[in-house]
């Protein structure tokens, strides 16, 4: 196994400036070269050098998850990420994870509506003062866009929900259905500054609840309403929108349902009616990361860019405007997890039974990995604002300033 192992670190190490230690379970020792090395992986148990050669970063990482591995320096995980990705080493297709995978999917495919809403919970409905403490007041969980005046995560957010609002060129007396409207702030915003109505599908109680308090503490009962339907419940309101959007909800449509999600939208817009969708995606259609999908996002995947644009030329929505922002939101992660690790006492202070230490490992790997798969030399994982028109209908060209 030792030999195994070293010789995977030593692949990872080689020519690059970061000098790796390991400690196996036995005391033995490799590092990649002398000096203080900046990254130290510990193994505490014989257990957790087996699953990682059993299952390479999954086995790695899980073993880590439980406290088998223990990893020494500023930001491990995501040094370790990255010495990974700009390494000779890469990760080859493994039959018996293969075999993992498909099994989770196939139960946690969202095709079944009660399975969708029970994914959907499983991250969202954890409780709010966990996410207000990682995403900042107006609790916005998706990219901030940081122009050059911007410093803060609050005014990175607001920039985003005004951007957006300019994108689908939001008048007073239009109706906007967002689907998957977190805590409501995108849909307040919308309804305060360019007072439209909105309606937001919403399939997590607990977000629905804060939401609704939200709406009345500004005042936008009966401009702003809530309610607790799938995607799929677009197909029956055919012709009631002038505008659609969803921000990071459609990578939860899972595979199989990305074709019934985007028909939704298609049969819900009014003729020339405009829509956004904001959503994480790569250039190619691959398996998404088995960690992610197994302790964070069940049901999801990341969708393929093509493929999405595919299926919204098929259902007759017409692509006007596309925007990479992964940067964006490689900056934003890195703001969340800051906030979570200054913030961890309180964290564990709300539900210490919840609020592990392997939570937090467990977060830090998810949080981690997006920050290094938007990286340059990264996982290639992009950020894409897709805005289309119903029908091609004439789409103004003038540039959309800046927020803020």
């Amino acid at each position: 196994m030792k030999r195994i192992l070293r010789a995977l670190f030593e692949r990872i190490a080689r020519g690059q400036d970061t000098i790796l230690r390991a400690v196996f379970a036995d005391a033995s020792t490799w590092q990649s070269r002398p000096g203080t090395p900046a990254l130290t992986i510990v193994f505490r148990t014989a257990r957790a050098e087996r699953n990682t050669v059993l299952l390479g970063y999954v086995g790695f990482f899980e073993a880590w998850f439980d406290a088998e591995i223990d990893l020494v320096g500023e930001r491990p995980a995501g040094l370790l990420m990255r010495l990974a990705y700009g390494s000779a080493y890469r990760y080859g297709a493994n039959p018996l994870l293969t075999l993992m995978r498909r099994r989770l999917e196939a139960r946690d495919d969202n095709r079944d509506r009660a399975r969708a809403q029970a994914n959907a919970r499983h991250h969202y409905g954890m409780p709010h003062a966990f996410f207000h403490l990682m995403l900042g007041e107006a609790c916005l969980y998706a990219e901030g866009l940081w122009h050059d005046a911007t410093t803060t995560l609050a005014e990175a957010q607001a920039n985003r929900c005004e951007a957006i609002c300019r994108k689908l060129r939001l008048a007073p007396g239009q109706r906007l259905v967002e689907v998957g409207s977190g805590w409501g702030e995108m849909a307040l915003h919308a309804a305060e500054h360019h007072g439209v109505e909105v309606v937001n599908y919403g399939l997590v109680p607990e977000q629905n609840r804060v939401m609704a308090e939200r709406i009345a503490a500004r005042g936008l009962t009966g401009r702003v309403t809530i309610v607790e339907k799938d995607h799929r419940d677009l197909a029956a309101e055919p012709g009631a929108y002038d505008r659609y959007l969803s921000v990071g909800v459609y990578e939860h449509a899972g595979h199989t349902c990305q074709k019934t999600w985007i028909e939704g939208i298609a049969t819900a817009l009014k003729p020339g009616g405009i829509g956004l969708i904001s959503t994480t995606s790569y250039m190619a259609q691959f398996p998404t990361e088995y960690l992610t999908i197994k302790y964070i996002f069940p049901g999801g995947a990341v969708p393929s860019l093509p493929r999405a644009l595919d299926l919204l030329d098929d259902a007759g929505l017409h692509v006007v405007r596309l925007e990479e922002l992964g940067w964006h939101y490689q900056r934003t992660a890195e703001a969340w997890l800051a906030n979570v690790e200054a913030s961890w006492d309180a964290i564990v202070a709300i539900d210490p039974v919840r609020f592990t230490e392997r939570f937090r490992r467990i977060w830090t790997y998810y949080l981690e990995g997006v920050i290094e798969g938007f990286r340059a030399g990264g996982s290639g994982l992009d950020l894409h604002h897709i805005t289309f028109t119903k029908g091609r209908v004439p789409y103004p060209l003038e540039p959309i300033p800046p927020a803020g």
